[in-house]
């Protein structure tokens, strides 16, 4: 699954996993990670979710990044303030006051062009890739943290063989072999999902559906 399926995806507005509200879960439990006003947060594979304006709008610097410019556009379209255009290792970069966004493959986000950051928001980010995919994807969110970094985390499980991803299914055990080294691992909230997301069904998923909520603090 490279970018240009989801560079695909976006032109062709084929974006089933857009959220058009803000997360209810964000709002519910963001408050536990206790962050300072003025709290940098990246948010990978932003897409152009509306969870990026509610943490905007509640005094947080937000850097959004997304392989998508149509996406972001979107999301540039919607804030009152002006962005402005520069390019940093081969990727694109939009700045205003309250939030930067980057254009490109996340993977090659550079570090030295990234304040210290307080939190990193992870909404369908880890599920939206494949297995192979998510070892690179947690390093780099490991190289891009500092050692107070906290991580709110949303992953679904289910049976990966009754349905093809994504959303993939990455169960509790995988994420403790990505990030178990260097956070201390929180279950925040886990809920069935399986009656309400009856799309899925229509995929083949026939047994259970969990949506989970981790908390990730520095160890």
């Amino acid at each position: 699954m490279e970018l240009s399926y989801w560079q695909s995806r976006w032109q062709n507005d084929k974006t089933g996993w857009h959220m058009d509200v803000i997360y209810p879960l964000l709002k519910q439990y963001w408050k536990h990670l206790e962050l300072p006003e003025g709290a940098t947060v990246l948010v990978p594979l932003c897409g152009k979710s509306k969870d990026l304006h509610w943490l905007a709008d509640h005094n947080f610097h937000v850097i959004g990044v997304d392989v998508s410019p149509k996406a972001l556009k979107t999301v540039m379209n919607k804030r009152p303030d002006n962005f402005t255009k520069s390019t940093s290792h081969g990727l694109t970069r939009y700045r205003s006051k309250a939030m930067e966004l980057w254009e490109g493959d996340f993977l090659k986000l550079p570090p030295m062009e990234i304040p210290p950051l307080h939190a990193i928001y992870d909404k369908a980010a880890l599920i939206a890739l494949p297995p192979d995919k998510r070892k690179p994807y947690a390093e780099k969110v490991l190289e891009l943290c500092s050692s107070t970094t906290q991580i709110f985390l949303q992953t679904f499980e289910y049976e990966q063989s009754e349905m093809n991803g994504p959303p993939f299914s990455v169960p509790q055990k995988e994420v403790n072999e990505l990030f178990g080294r260097h956070f201390e691992i929180d279950v925040l909230h886990e809920q069935s999902k399986f009656e309400e997301l009856q799309g899925f069904h229509k995929r083949g998923l026939s047994s259970y559906l969990l949506e989970k909520v981790y908390l990730l603090r520095p160890a």
